[in-house]
């Protein structure tokens, strides 16, 4: 069985009166926990019309960007708005709201169909879309270190619906930032042993991210989803970012 992807794109510019930025910090993907990285992630946090969004662009150890992805939480902080697209192939894959409706869509490459489907409305309980499983994990806190939450409907792009999966927590550990919490994302079903899983670590006073380990969905040269460890050091984190530099990074050219 096929390792399924399930990880946790601006396509205009972000006007200066309609943003506020609130938040940037950076993640370094590393194959197997090992140097060197292979990627890294550059998160901007911010509010536009009163809605929080989320600008993600992936670049190589050169500074190069290869993916752009854009995060738009009006539908809900857990199953938000997504639109990723890699510079190199084309690749495509996200969730758009329509007219009242909502659908999941993947695209290979460039001029390859767009395969789409609709989301059920409403959404599943515990419904979880890509990035929004940060806020999931703030809101479920106190259920999540205790009996943990299954099912958790997390959406796989790929495969064009939720799957069910369960959360649990898995440790604490002190860690280089301080107390950390691990949580581990698996499939529900009795198979889910021979699937991948995810395991997450939060700070457990801010519970921000500290660590990803599992499946991305960064695809390497084959098109092949990446199994990476992605560490979020507290020290590449900054408040009160210049919306200019929003700019600039939404503008960002995938040229790597």
């Amino acid at each position: 069985m096929q390792p399924i992807p399930v990880a946790i794109a601006v396509l205009t510019m972000i006007g200066p009166a309609a943003a506020c930025a609130v938040e940037f910090y950076q993640g370094y993907a590393y194959a197997d926990g090992y140097e060197p990285w292979l990627y890294r992630e550059s998160h901007w946090l911010y509010t536009r019309d009163g809605v929080q969004q989320r600008l993600v662009i992936y670049s190589c150890p050169d500074g190069a960007a290869f993916v752009r992805k854009h995060v738009d939480t009006g539908p809900g902080e857990a199953i938000p708005d997504i639109d990723l697209i890699d510079g190199r192939a084309g690749y495509r894959e996200g969730v758009q709201s329509l007219n009242g409706r909502r659908e999941v869509f993947t695209q290979a490459a460039a001029g390859a169909p767009v395969r789409r489907a609709l989301l059920p409305a409403p959404a599943p309980p515990n419904a979880v879309i890509d990035a929004g499983f940060d806020a999931f994990v703030r809101q479920h806190w106190d259920a999540l270190n205790c009996a943990g939450i299954s099912p958790v409907a997390f959406l796989v792009p790929s495969e064009l619906h939720y799957l069910n999966f369960s959360a649990r927590v898995l440790r604490g550990e002190h860690g280089a930032d301080g107390e950390l919490r691990w949580f581990r994302l698996s499939l529900a079903n009795w198979y889910g042993f021979a699937l991948p899983h995810i395991d997450v670590a939060y700070d457990r006073t801010s519970q921000q991210l500290r660590v990803y380990s599992g499946v991305s969905n960064i695809r390497d040269g084959r098109g092949n989803n990446l199994n990476v460890t992605i560490r979020f050091p507290a020290t590449e984190r900054r408040d009160n970012v210049n919306l200019a530099e929003i700019d600039r990074a939404a503008a960002t050219l995938l040229n790597g």
